[in-house]
């Protein structure tokens, strides 16, 4: 009689349960192995951010205007309007000179003029964009229809938080603007005006994570989306660090002053107006948030990247985020 040697069913489903078994358990191997590489990339921009600022610094004897109006000396527009960011100004110090000079950033051209959209809208540049960022829009929903940044400058820290002391001005619509960071309105800040040493302060970090709304919803609240990331601010048709006032005009895209904790999650919610300065028209108090695990990635003045946890001592964080304070940083 013939026998033919073979599986018997049951044999079979438990060689199918061993192998379902040793993939749950190398799925979540594989996701932090995906995350990781991904916080490094995340990181790599960043640092390529530093060194852009640090060649920018290099070159203009001082770090570019957090955001701008474009008068002299951040730009050469005729009268006061809506200027450039950051972002927009290290565009020739990231490898993307030929997108910089399309745009006219800088000039005379005004911020919907034809002439940015034709040079930025849809036009993706991944040093601006964190892999980890679950944020699905990739382009502002107006004028110029360009690119919204995960990243944010840091111009300063509210008075207050974590102790911190400063002056603040105040927008019923886009939260409190401080400036005793690095990167705020109109500002034209040297190496050596931070006297609290390059290695403890920060500079850009992150804002790539969704924030709370009070209905207990997911809200994309980078204060970008609205027009991308090139736009700077109106400002009052000088060079001063004052806003424009309280209304439309009282907006400064692309930078945060620090009011809340790191990754709030459901823990805070926020509205979508401007008096808790989490809103995309231009809101200055979007928290530092990211999607990895446990903090968020920043970089200093001295162009290093650090991660700093969710749970770091509010005083040690506002210290970081305030250029000439004179106290000591602890350990973070």
């Amino acid at each position: 009689m013939d026998r033919r040697n073979a599986f018997t069913l049951v044999e079979l489903l438990v060689v199918i349960a061993i192998i379902g078994a040793l993939i749950a358990l190398l799925l979540p191997a594989v996701q932090t192995a995906r995350e990781a590489a991904r916080r490094s990339a995340c990181s790599n921009n960043l640092k390529q951010m530093g060194l852009a600022l640090q060649i920018f610094h290099d070159t203009h004897s001082r770090l570019p205007a957090g955001t701008s109006n474009n008068l002299p000396p951040f730009g050469t527009a005729p009268g006061a309007r809506y200027g450039t960011s950051w972002m927009g100004y290290l565009l020739p110090f990231c490898e993307q000179h030929n997108a910089y000079e399309a745009a006219r950033l800088g000039q005379a051209e005004s911020w919907n003029s034809g002439v940015i959209r034709a040079a930025l809208e849809d036009k993706h540049f991944s040093v601006y964009a964190c892999p980890s960022s679950p944020l699905t829009e990739e382009f502002s929903s107006g004028n110029p229809y360009s690119m919204i940044p995960d990243y944010i400058a840091i111009a300063g820290v509210t008075n207050g938080f974590g102790g911190a002391v400063g002056t603040d001005i105040s927008s019923s619509r886009a939260g409190k603007y401080s400036q005793n960071g690095v990167l705020f309105h109109n500002s034209q800040t040297r190496f050596r005006d931070v006297t609290d040493g390059t290695s403890n302060t920060m500079m850009v970090g992150e804002g790539s994570n969704w924030v709370w709304s009070t209905t207990g919803e997911p809200y994309d609240a980078r204060p970008t989306s609205g027009h991308g990331f090139a736009l700077g601010s109106l400002g009052k048709g000088d060079t001063g660090t004052d806003l424009a006032g309280s209304g439309g005009g009282a907006r400064a895209f692309g930078i945060t002053s620090i009011r809340y904790v790191i990754n709030p999650g459901k823990d805070r919610t926020f509205t979508s107006g401007g008096a808790d300065g989490v809103t995309v028209d231009g809101g200055n108090n979007l928290p530092l948030n990211s999607a990895h695990p446990g903090g968020v990635q920043v970089v200093f003045v001295d162009g290093s990247t650090h991660f700093l946890a969710e749970t770091i001592d509010l005083s040690i964080y506002a210290n970081l985020g305030v250029r000439n304070d004179g106290n000591v940083v602890g350990s973070f």
